[in-house]
């Protein structure tokens, strides 16, 4: 009896359209790459802490209103003409107005959205630097440890579940359920 799977290999279309179009994701992403640590150093060396970019009315906010919307003013002022425009408007006000093929829906939440991507740019970049200023990771480290990585995740684990209308576990109640992710978490140095 032979127990082998035949795999049946899928033929996409392969032309010069779609070879373009992935040259120009991959150029963008290392360049966006390269582009966010420029930025991230930047922040570093003007003072900010990750902290400084998340929305003062947020217990865990160190920014001023002041800093805050400075920043974001800067983020909008990098998207394309008119979104600044849109964003001013009501909902209603914009209807079904779109800039760059987004809708009002879109670029209204982007400003709040790309603020927070730097915020966990720079977040990673701190625990990279305490992680190697502690002598856990080499002096050439890019990236957070395993340690660092899957504690967060777990974090973010607890939270969703804390969150949900309902979470269901077959054989454990979900305060349970915590407590244990909460002791995996505090045992991860």
């Amino acid at each position: 009896m032979n127990n082998s799977t035949h795999i049946i290999n899928n033929a996409p279309t392969l032309d010069d359209e779609l070879g373009k179009e992935i040259q120009l994701f991959s150029k963008n992403k290392v360049g966006n790459e390269k582009q966010a640590g420029g930025l991230v150093k930047l922040l570093q060396d003007k003072g900010f802490i990750h902290t400084d970019l998340i929305s003062p009315s947020k217990n865990a906010s160190t920014a001023s209103v002041e800093v805050f919307a400075w920043v974001k003013a800067q983020t909008v002022a990098g998207f394309p003409k008119g979104v600044e425009a849109l964003i001013a408007m009501s909902g209603k006000a914009a209807g079904d107005k779109m800039v760059d093929g987004r809708n009002y829906s879109y670029w209204y939440r982007q400003p709040n959205s790309v603020v927070g991507a730097m915020s966990t740019q720079l977040k990673n970049k701190e625990v990279i630097d305490a992680e190697i200023a502690s002598g856990k990771s080499k002096p050439d480290a890019r990236t957070r440890s395993p340690e660092a990585i899957v504690k967060e995740a777990l974090g973010k684990a607890i939270a969703k579940m804390q969150k949900a209308e309902s979470f269901d576990l077959v054989t454990m109640e979900l305060d349970d359920a915590v407590k244990v992710i909460t002791k995996v978490m505090n045992a991860i140095r």
